[in-house]
C-alpha cells in the first residue's frame, strides 16, 4: 500500500478541536483538506503525523500553542476611540471585526475581536481567536498523490 512521503498531497478528512471539546475546524471525505508535504502552509507537526500513514488510517496530533496560531499577545490589545466607529457599526463584545493595519508602510486586513465597552472607547484584541490554544487533530487519510 501506498505511504505518505515527503512531496506528496494528500487529502483528509479531520476534525479539529479545543481541549473544552470546543470544534474549530472540520474537512470531511466530501471536501476534504489537501496537504502538500513539505509546503509551509501546513503546520510542521500536521506534516510529521501524516507521513508514512496509508489510505484509511487515523491518527491524532497535538499542537501546542507555538506551533499553531501563537501564544496570544498583550501588545496586540489595543483601546481605540468608541466615536472612530461612529455610526458605521454597533459594537458588541465578541464581535470580530476586519480592521486595516499599516506595517511598513502596507496595509493589511486583519481580524481582530472586540473585548470590552466602555462609555468612550472600545478594547480590541488583534491576537487571532485561537492564540494560546492548544490544537487537537484527528486527521484520516482519504488519498494520497505521490509528488
Amino acid at each position: 500500500m501506498k505511504q505518505v512521503e515527503k512531496q506528496d498531497t494528500v487529502s483528509v478528512s479531520l476534525t479539529g478541536t479545543l481541549d473544552n471539546g470546543t470544534v474549530f475546524e472540520t474537512a470531511t471525505e466530501a471536501d476534504p483538506r489537501i496537504i502538500k508535504v513539505g509546503e509551509e502552509d501546513t503546520p510542521k507537526a500536521i506534516q510529521r503525523t501524516v507521513l508514512g500513514m496509508q489510505i484509511g488510517e487515523m491518527r491524532r496530533v497535538r499542537l501546542e500553542p507555538i506551533e499553531g496560531f501563537g501564544i496570544r499577545r498583550k501588545d496586540l490589545l489595543h483601546t481605540i476611540p468608541k466615536k472612530q466607529f461612529a455610526d458605521k457599526i454597533e459594537p458588541k463584545v465578541g464581535m470580530l471585526l476586519s480592521m486595516k493595519v499599516e506595517r511598513g508602510g502596507v496595509t493589511h486586513q486583519v481580524p481582530a475581536t472586540i473585548v470590552e465597552i466602555k462609555d468612550d472607547s472600545i478594547s480590541i484584541d488583534y491576537n487571532h481567536p485561537l492564540a494560546g490554544h492548544p490544537l487537537n487533530y484527528e486527521l484520516t487519510v482519504i488519498d494520497i498523490t505521490k509528488g
